[in-house]
């Protein structure tokens, strides 16, 4: 018997949604430094992308261009990456712009950096260094 299911094969139950006045440049941003994989794509009748999915290692990110009725918001999203530092880096040579250089605090077991990206989203980035036992 085959399972129903509720949701497309290989996502996550919970995304997070962004709305920005440059989607094209979010997407290309994202491409370039956490080596996103775009999955779908709608764009409007003037090209601009009403909705795109884009792969984050196990997890999927949605995106579309902010219009009247759904203006831009900037928020704040943390991911766990392979090379915390590496990442900061190709971070901010595209285009980011320094919050926190990577470091690992006391007592974390992750090392942690962050920046902004060209929307003013706030990018907390971590790679576990000493797992919790």
């Amino acid at each position: 018997m085959k399972t129903k299911t509720f949701k497309p094969k290989g996502y996550n139950s919970l995304s997070p949604y962004l709305i920005v006045d440059d989607a094209n440049k979010l997407v290309d941003f994202l491409i370039h430094v956490f080596d996103a994989k775009e999955f779908r794509r709608f764009e409007d009748e003037n090209g601009r992308i009403s909705h795109v999915e884009l792969k984050l290692d196990d997890s999927i990110l949605m995106i579309s261009n902010s219009t009247p009725v759904y203006p831009a918001h900037k928020t704040m999203l943390h991911y766990y990456v392979d090379d915390v530092r590496r990442v900061f880096e190709r971070a901010i040579a595209h285009g980011g712009e320094v919050i926190q250089e990577p470091v690992q605090k006391e007592n974390d077991p992750d090392m942690r950096g962050s920046f902004y990206d060209f929307a003013g989203n706030y990018w907390s980035i971590g790679t576990q260094v000493n797992p919790e036992k």
